[in-house]
């Protein structure tokens, strides 16, 4: 009987074996072929009007009301859009601004966008708007192009106005989804030339993922005004080791705030050293993750970072999902990019760089508070945690990059 079970076993895991090695090898394989094409776009340094959002229930309307302003064309990427109530008012502008001449091209990741229907896409495309899903599956390195996410969050409009950060479209953005509960995110909409960068990598995108080619739109600004700052388009490696080079910078305080922190060796032992050359870290997590298979490999970075004397702090008001980075007060980063190997590896992502000490203090208000909405991280709470999750804290590494 033993025999038999193992005759019929080995063939199916030497299958399964073979399988994962060659998905892996197709996966790394794609990501070289992709990055080689895909470097790190680090922007001109500009001068702008930059304003925070940290709930969707304020940048919804403000969002919206650019839309309903625009006068030429409506450039838009979210990670996500859905098929429920503000998603639809959104769709719905969208559509009504195409019906009246506006140049609208819409695109949303393909797995992001999976619960909108045939339907709903032949009623925007009937409107005039254009929309494409973004990063379709191929055949070479299908492993790869399935794993490989836009996962940018982009909005342009007229060439004047942009969005960028960590909202996507949906009713749990707004708070009102009860799985989630309060949602909190960090969500920047930027006025001036630095719009042009966020233009031209959606276009970038636009055609690779449509292969209509669209030139840039060139506006004149006024004079020059309001707060320093730098647009960051990555895919691959090249974003951690800007991180890394980031957290060497610092030499008073640095905040990380994330919604998945599952950081490589690399980061870890770079913010270990920050930490022993005496700088203050503060990293907020959420209490309650929207993936409870992303906490239990984060379980020992944060533990090994408690022990250094890291500050954790678990988000408790609701879902926390904002991507951002402090370092000294005087530089920000508002980013799309999560804490993990999917986005330094596998997602194409895109940051802003703040040079405004004086404005940082907006985002370091809201990130006070984010601390008091939160409970500290303790060996009592590490102690407690279920034997269940513990079994998963020792996943293969290599399985974080599809997490």
């Amino acid at each position: 009987m033993l025999k038999k079970m193992i005759f019929i076993l080995f063939p199916v895991i030497l299958v399964g074996i073979c399988f994962f090695l060659y998905l892996q090898w197709d996966v790394k394989s794609g990501y070289e072929d992709y990055t080689k094409s895909h470097s790190l776009v680090e922007s001109p340094v500009y001068q702008g009007e930059l304003s925070l959002y940290p709930e969707g229930s304020k940048l919804y309307p403000a969002l919206f009301k650019d839309i309903e302003r625009a006068e030429k064309y409506i450039y838009i990427h979210f990670f996500i859009i859905r098929e429920d109530p503000v998603s639809m008012k959104f769709l719905e502008l969208l559509q009504k601004k195409a019906e009246n001449d506006t140049i609208v091209l819409l695109s949303v990741d393909r797995i992001g966008g999976k619960e909108i229907t045939k339907k709903t896409i032949e009623k925007l495309e009937k409107s005039g708007v254009k929309f494409t899903f973004s990063r379709k599956a191929g055949i070479h390195h299908f492993f790869y192009t399935i794993n490989h996410r836009n996962h940018r969050k982009f909005v342009v409009i007229d060439g004047l106005v942009s969005y960028l950060g960590g909202f996507n479209i949906g009713e749990e953005y707004l708070g009102q989804v009860d799985r989630f509960g309060y949602w909190r995110d960090y969500h920047l909409r930027i006025a001036g030339e630095g719009t042009r960068e966020i233009e031209k990598q959606f276009l970038k995108d636009w055609e690779e993922d449509t292969g209509e080619k669209i030139s840039v739109k060139r506006q004149s600004f006024a004079e020059k005004d309001g707060s320093y700052y730098q647009m960051i388009f990555s895919t691959g490696e090249e974003l951690e080791h800007m991180m890394l080079s980031t957290i060497k910078q610092a030499k008073k305080s640095l905040v990380i705030a994330t919604p998945y922190f599952i950081p490589s060796n690399q980061l870890m032992n770079a913010l270990i050293a920050a930490k022993k050359q005496g700088v203050v870290i503060d990293i907020i997590v959420p209490d309650n993750t929207d993936a409870w298979f992303t906490k239990p490999p984060s379980y020992p970075k944060t533990e090994a970072l408690l022990k250094n004397g890291v500050n954790i702090y678990l988000y408790t008001k609701g879902f926390f999902h904002g991507k951002v980075m402090i370092i000294d007060g005087r530089i920000a980063n508002i980013s799309t990019a999560n804490w993990d190997p999917r986005s330094f590896y596998l997602n194409d992502e895109a940051s802003c760089l703040i040079f405004d000490a004086e404005w940082i203090k907006t985002i370091q208000a809201e990130i006070d508070e984010d601390k008091k909405n939160s409970r500290k991280l303790t060996k009592k709470i590490v102690d407690d945690i279920p034997q269940w999750e513990r079994s998963f804290m020792k996943t293969p590494e290599w399985i974080y990059y599809y997490f």
